[in-house]
């Protein structure tokens, strides 16, 4: 495919229709739906673009009935090496006539995006658009802690309190595109900001022109309109390959990400490229595999571990290889949310332990000494149907409430939670 941005977008502008139609029947494509707006964004099952119209569904809003290019945030951006983009090849295209080369900062956030229609701010976020349903998560790359948060709501929170020229219509933002990277301590992938929350300025689609505006350009509204701008990189080196290797070995050590390489011909953006740290991915890959499931099952495997000191001198035991200080952050989110799961179990324990033998005292006194044991059980049934969570009582009458029979009831910190909200309700 054809991925140099220039001519993808002078694709759109030609064929909307035509590109439009395609992203609008496409069974692997996600659409979500605000009025008159579609929104539209991978499924789950495409892991990469596999037809051209695909590379522009990263959150592109659009209408039908004609179809109409609404707001565009990011075309696809491949890493380097994928799709064979090579560094030869972007040298090739750094070298041609009044190109310009721009290392900018890949931060670690989630992809917000402004835009004006008719006469009111919309903002969304590739899988989210204001005023669409609510269902599923607002984000799909957000780290599993972060599966309910209020993506949307936060932004336009914080555009309100710290860049209110976000929040009201503008006449010399119709038809452009604000596309932000989004920071929030509740949201951290990788990199940690701390407790930065912001929105950061990355690149502005100008729907008159079908074209990005250059990085110059991105600065100056920024800085017009007051907001944080992304900032760029001024590796040394005489050629590309050696302006990347020493960027590389600039972040060597560190949490963050990468650089976007951006290049620009005169007065448009005709390519993007994801160089991303090598100590970056290493740790990724390792946090995709630091979940719940297998944070709870290794915390189980061994009473010593509900103890966070003996599980994490026991994660700093097997080497910053396998652990390194920056994965041992999300174990402990984990540590603490299955700490909390079993701290609900044993208040559901105890609840059923106590209404059981308060219920048992009732039915033997209606039963009579010596009942047959299922009259003494129909008696107890017919005091527990009033009560939620019926299958602790049961197990408690059988003697059989222990925290293994719990957690078969409650299996997961969700269930167990909801549920203590039901005896205390």
């Amino acid at each position: 495919m054809n991925l140099r941005l220039d001519h993808l977008l002078d694709d759109l502008r030609t064929r909307t229709a035509e590109l439009l139609a395609a992203i609008d029947a496409d069974p692997l494509l996600v659409r979500r739906q605000a009025g008159p707006l579609v929104l539209a964004n991978a499924a789950a099952g495409l892991f990469t673009p596999q037809e051209p119209h695909q590379l522009f569904a990263k959150g592109l809003v659009y209408r039908r009935d004609p179809f109409e290019v609404v707001s565009l945030p990011l075309v696809k951006i491949y890493n380097l090496g994928e799709k064979s983009v090579s560094v030869a090849d972007l040298a090739g295209i750094a070298a041609e006539p009044d190109a310009r080369l721009h290392f900018l900062h890949k931060l670690d956030g989630t992809l917000v995006q402004r835009f004006q229609f008719d006469g009111r701010v919309v903002f969304t976020t590739r899988g989210m658009i204001e005023g669409g349903p609510r269902f599923g998560a607002q984000d799909e790359d957000a780290p599993e802690r972060a599966r309910n948060f209020d993506f949307l709501g936060t932004a336009r929170r914080l555009a309100a309190q710290c860049y209110p020229a976000l929040c009201e219509p503008r006449p010399d933002l119709d038809g452009v595109t604000l596309v932000f990277e989004f920071l929030h301590p509740e949201t951290r992938v990788i990199t940690n900001y701390g407790d930065r929350e912001d929105l950061v300025l990355l690149a502005c689609f100008d729907r008159r022109d079908f074209r990005y505006r250059t990085y110059r350009e991105v600065r100056e509204l920024a800085a017009a309109l007051g907001l944080a701008v992304v900032d760029e990189f001024a590796p040394p080196g005489a050629a590309l390959g050696e302006q990347i290797d020493a960027l590389l070995a600039s972040l060597a050590g560190t949490d963050h990400e990468g650089t976007v390489i951006t290049i620009e011909h005169g007065h448009r953006v005709v390519y993007r490229v994801k160089v991303k740290s090598p100590d970056y991915l290493r740790v990724l890959k390792l946090v995709v595999t630091c979940t719940y499931p297998r944070t709870a099952e290794l915390i189980d495997a061994d009473p010593r571990f509900r103890d966070w000191a003996n599980f994490e001198a026991h994660l700093r035991g097997l080497g910053r290889e396998q652990v390194p200080e920056e994965v041992l952050e999300f174990y402990r989110e984990h540590f603490d949310a299955h700490a909390a799961y079993l701290a609900d179990c044993e208040v559901l324990r105890e609840w059923g332990l106590e209404i059981a033998s308060r219920l048992l005292a009732d039915a033997k006194a209606e039963a009579g000494a010596g009942a047959d044991p299922r009259v003494l059980r129909k008696c107890f049934a017919a005091r527990a149907v009033k009560f939620p969570l019926r299958p602790l009582l049961f197990a408690a009458f059988d003697n059989a409430l222990d925290l293994a029979a719990v957690r078969k009831i409650a299996a997961n910190p969700n269930e167990a939670r909801e549920a203590v909200a039901k005896i205390r309700g």
